[in-house]
Parts: C-alpha cells; structure tokens; sequence
C-alpha cells in the first residue's frame, strides 16, 4: 500500500446506487407535496406564509433585543402553523 493511498469504506459501485434510490424517493415525496399543496384554500396559504414569516422571525428573535422579548411568542406560532401545516400536507384527506 503506498503512503498517500485512502481506504474508503464504501466504494463507488456501492455509493450510487444508493444516492440513485435515495434521489428517487426524495422526488416521490416531493412531488406528492406538489400533489397536496394543489389542494390548499386560501386561509391554508396564509397559514403557509404565517409559518414561514414567524420562522424568520425567531432566527432574527436571536439578533435583536426588541424581539428578544416576543421569542417565546414567535416560537409558538412557528410550531403551531408548521404541525397544521404538516398535518394538512401529509394526514388530512378531503375524501
């Protein structure tokens, strides 16, 4: 074996194949949000936007010391929209 010569634990006939079927199921479940996604009203947008605003929110939270004060707030309403947004996404079903 030379000096600069690495042992990899895996080799490349065994890593793509598994990036290849990793890929796949990251692509099936994406498109199945872009499925759900479709069916969303109005409010469930907003509800999105909400999400999305107080995640922002709570990061910047870290960095002022006028928001420091509404942390726990934000947090709240960040949990809150992400686990109804989660559950319409992947639990509900209008049928």
């Amino acid at each position: 074996m030379k000096v600069n010569e690495k042992k990899y634990m895996f080799s490349t006939n065994q890593i793509i194949p598994f990036f290849k079927k990793s890929f796949l199921n990251f692509c099936t479940i994406i498109k199945f949000c872009f499925m759900r996604i479709r069916e969303f009203s109005n409010p469930d947008f907003a509800l999105l936007k909400i999400c999305f605003v107080s995640f922002g929110l709570w990061i910047g939270s870290k960095f002022s010391d006028f928001l420091k004060k509404f942390r726990i707030i934000i947090f709240i309403t960040f949990i809150s929209s992400a686990i109804y947004i989660l559950w319409r996404i992947f639990v509900y079903n209008e049928n």
